[in-house]
């Protein structure tokens, strides 16, 4: 039995360790993260592992076997001990296990990785940089909130370019944000604001159609029936940036302070009708539309001044309004009036068509016009101009012609029309007839560069001025009646004049330069200026902001009026843009931060302009002694420069900045200062003691009236308004707009327009001044003399025309400085004494000839006379050729055959 005992305990120990084993190996099978059973020769982490496990306070699945073998001792001694199950809580090698990341390091050498941090066991091992992947989740979360804030970013940029984009752009970013944008911390719907509150960021609680008189409200409303009346028709509507539409606000609070209130203070004056008839604008039209224009008796067209009378004329015309109107060739038109007047000496000249009679005629109108501001002593009747005008109008403003194709010569026509009713104060009428011209010029492709290749420079440049003759007019009608001008509005791409006079551009040798290549016209003229970044096309822009602009040769040429003509082609440019981008209608539902977001750049572009005056032409430098062509370039810059300004910052001229806190922080207080300083300014051009005929002889005296009525107007409302912006100089505001009122009393026994300025300006000033105690005993009560231009002695349809049938031109010997006038002196061009043309001695007809193209240096003689040889003679062959129209002179002097045709 001794011999089968231990057989028998070995066996059952051995079972019982099997069965341990057994039950080990299940359990570490169930335990995937448990290392393999090492049957060989355990590594030391191995044993240590083991014998840590031991000492756990977690009983293994072995603890009832080793107790059963304790109980017996003898047993134990002598029996195999079976090796303990690893604990739960133990872990296997990390070389061993399968790690969720592995490094890059790793995944490129394609070797297991350990999964150690910050750096495997591999890469510490071969001393390489160890870096693990971003999970997918983080990665994703991570490149969307990426993109979004770049989303953001754009749709952030895109709503600011919102305020110096065009506004049919703007509307569509806008649309564009409100359907697919982020809709952010910044909201991109802005309500519409109502622009008659420039302060809407200072207390939105306040809101009202009457916070600010400077407003832009109703931009895109009539508040009148303008078709009521003969005289709401004559006036027409007037939009924001007329004086008229701003003496209507003053008006207003002048109403107001005369009744001791502080300024209006009714709900909707607009809708009140006891003051609506006192405050229509037909009512505060200071302008002579209501007037006629035509003379009563007939008028023969084909009549003609005398020879002395016509030479003032046209040379009053060429020094006072051609270096701002170049609308003709002064070298060409200079050569045929000319010889127009010599033809008279033979029998068989050529004698002038119909529309050069009328652009004569009109020219004589403007000068006749001037000449009785100035008290010309050969000044002709009193409406002497009425005559020339009805003459124009019956040789090239009537039912054929204006139902006939233009050509150039119709341009200049209707042109000079439109010019001359802007000076004869006929704004209205002014208006219509600029628009046709406008037309007429556009349909000859005029308003665009011009690349024919047949075309001569001369010819190019000659109508670049005419253009731009359009275009400045255009404008200024634009602004003073506050109607919209949209064929000015990005509609051409002519390039701007080149600053010499027209004699200059076939005499010096940089001009000849210049017109012969527009590269470097381009980078000497067209890219230095203030306005080319207007100019240019939007996808431009940015080259065109960046690019550097060296002014440095035009700052160095000597005065000439071709150098003033281009800059106040550029300032007027720039002018528009505000037009365009203020007081246009599509700007009504921009918000009042947008609009002064442009305020603030076309303000920056003014002052650019400004700064880059060559000194010849700064008008700010007092030094030096000007000559009189320099002193009239310098006042024309001038008055231009402060208008600008004036109509830039006119929306933030308002009441509001009054109960602001802090107002003079705001942007809109700082335009309003520039707004009242450019009044000031403007005003302070002129002496303390009015001197109107040196004012007409060198001011732009078409034009002088507006420039001061839109300066007193900006006072009256800064003084209504109780000079908030500027208390401490309230006394001055009162001096200058009383100094004002005395100009306007001297010039009104010379222009009803100036008539009817003085008596609105003064009589509003009186409204104030009695409500806020100012001193009117030193302004003129009484009005001076009545006007010489007595048209309002007359009923509206009848002129004070002195022109009579039997007696029909009695007032033109009244002054003149040349011999006693007879009626031999004054003849006329009647078709039947125009005779065919006949064939001349060729000699004769050179001499003729030399005249015109010496002014061009016509490369062609052949032109004017045909060679030996050349063929038959035409009666072409005995017009010189005009480079302005491409055609021979004939277009200017048809024969009688065709003009008699043409009054049939």
């Amino acid at each position: 039995m001794s011999g089968k005992r231990p057989a028998t305990l070995s066996s059952k120990v051995t079972g019982e360790s099997a069965s341990g084993l057994n039950e080990t190996s299940t359990s570490r099978a169930t335990e995937p993260h448990s290392a393999p059973a090492t049957p060989q020769r355990p590594s030391i982490q191995d044993r240590t592992t083991t014998w840590g496990a031991t000492s756990s306070t977690r009983p293994s699945n072995s603890t009832p076997l080793l107790s059963a073998s304790q109980k017996r001792p003898n047993a134990a001694t002598n029996a195999k001990v079976a090796i303990p199950r690893q604990p739960p809580n133990s872990y296997a090698p990390r070389y061993n296990r399968r790690v969720p990341r592995a490094c890059e390091s790793c995944r490129q050498r394609k070797t297991k990785c350990s999964g150690d941090t910050p750096i495997c066991r591999q890469c510490r091992e071969l001393r390489v940089n160890c870096h693990y992947p971003v999970g997918w989740r983080e990665k994703m979360k991570k490149d969307v909130d990426k993109l979004n804030a770049e989303i953001q970013d754009y749709e952030n940029f895109v709503n600011a370019l919102r305020s110096t984009a065009e506004p049919r752009t703007a509307d569509w970013i806008k649309n564009l944000l409100d359907k697919f944008g982020l809709k952010g911390d910044q909201p991109f719907e802005s309500t519409p604001s109502r622009l008659s509150t420039p302060q809407n960021e200072m207390d939105a609680d306040e809101r009202s159609p009457l916070s600010s008189i400077g407003s832009l409200e109703a931009i895109d409303r009539v508040e009148e029936d303008l078709n009521r009346t003969e005289h709401t028709r004559a006036t027409g509507f007037m939009g924001k940036s007329s004086e008229i539409s701003w003496m209507q606000r003053v008006q207003r609070e002048a109403e107001q302070r005369a009744r001791g209130y502080t300024g209006i203070v009714e709900s909707n004056p607009e809708k009140s009708g006891d003051t609506r008839d006192g405050f229509a604008l037909h009512a505060l039209n200071y302008h002579l539309d209501d007037l006629d224009i035509s003379v009563p008796e007939p008028v023969e067209r084909y009549d003609v001044p005398p020879r002395h009378l016509a030479d003032r004329l046209f040379d009053d015309y060429l020094d006072t309004v051609h270096p701002f109107f170049p609308i003709i060739s002064k070298p060409l038109f200079r050569a045929q009036y000319q010889t127009f007047f010599d033809s008279f000496r033979r029998p068989s000249a050529p004698r002038p068509g119909d529309k050069w009679l009328a652009i004569l005629n009109t020219i004589f109108a403007i000068a006749a016009k001037h000449a009785h501001l100035v008290d010309a002593p050969w000044r002709g009747a009193v409406d002497d101009h009425l005559v020339y005008m009805t003459r124009a109008r019956l040789l090239s403003l009537n039912s054929e012609v204006l139902f006939s194709h233009p050509d150039l010569q119709q341009v200049q026509v209707e042109s000079l029309v439109a010019f001359y009713l802007l000076a004869s104060d006929q704004i209205n009428r002014a208006w219509r007839i600029s628009a046709l011209a406008v037309r007429s010029a556009i349909t000859l492709g005029i308003n665009l560069k011009n690349n024919s290749s047949v075309t001569p420079n001369i010819s190019k440049e000659a109508r670049y001025r005419v253009w731009w003759c359009l275009y400045s007019f255009e404008h200024m009608l634009g602004i003073m009646t506050g109607r919209a001008i949209y064929t000015l509005d990005g509609g051409y791409a002519t390039p701007l004049p080149l600053p010499f006079e027209e004699e200059q551009l076939q005499e010096d040798p940089t001009a000849i330069e210049l017109l012969n290549s527009p590269t470097l016209r381009d980078e000497l003229v067209n890219n230095v200026m203030a306005s080319a970044v207007i100019r240019q096309a939007s996808g431009r822009e940015d080259m065109q902001k960046n690019r550097s602009r060296d002014q440095s040769w035009l700052k160095k040429m000597p005065s000439n009026f071709g150098l003033c003509y281009l800059y106040h082609c550029d300032l007027t440019i720039i002018t528009q843009e505000i037009v365009n981008k203020v007081y246009s209608t599509n700007c009504v539902n921009l918000s009042w931060s947008e609009i002064e977001a442009r305020l603030d750049e076309l303000r920056a572009r003014i002052d650019a302009w400004q700064t880059s005056l060559p000194l010849v032409l700064d008008f700010t430098n007092e030094e030096g002694d000007d000559t009189p062509d320099q002193l009239r370039c310098k006042l024309m810059l001038a008055f231009h420069y402060y208008s600008a300004r004036i109509t830039l910052g006119r929306p933030c001229l308002c009441r509001r900045d009054a109960r602001q806190q802090n107002s003079q922080q705001t942007f809109s207080h700082m335009m309003a200062l520039i707004t009242i300083d450019s009044a000031c300014r403007l005003l302070g051009l002129l002496p303390d003691q009015p001197d109107v005929l040196q004012l007409f002889r060198i001011c732009p005296w078409w034009a002088v009236l507006r420039y001061l009525m839109q300066a007193t107007t900006v006072l009256l409302l800064e003084l209504s308004f109780g000079s908030v912006h500027v208390p401490e100089d309230e006394d001055r505001f009162v001096n200058l707009a009383k100094k004002s009122i005395r100009w306007f009393h001297a010039m009104s026994d010379r222009s009803i327009g100036s008539r009817r300025a003085w008596k609105l300006c003064d009589s509003t000033f009186r409204k104030l001044a009695s409500g806020m105690k100012y001193a009117t005993d030193d302004l003129p009560v009484q009005p001076r003399s009545p006007p010489r231009f007595s048209a309002e002695q007359f009923p509206p349809h009848m002129s004070s025309s002195s022109f009579h049938p039997h007696d029909p031109h009695p007032h033109h010997q009244q002054h003149h400085d040349g011999p006693p006038l007879n009626p031999n002196d004054y003849f006329t061009l009647r078709p039947e004494d125009m005779n065919p043309f006949l064939p001349r001695p060729a000699t004769a007809q050179q001499a003729e000839g030399d005249v015109w193209t010496s002014y061009f240096n016509l490369p062609t003689p052949d032109m004017v006379w045909p060679p030996a040889g050349a063929g038959e003679i035409t009666e072409d062959s005995y017009f010189p050729y005009d480079p302005l129209s491409e055609e021979f002179i004939r277009s200017f002097f048809p024969s009688s055959d065709e003009e008699n045709r043409g009054t049939r």
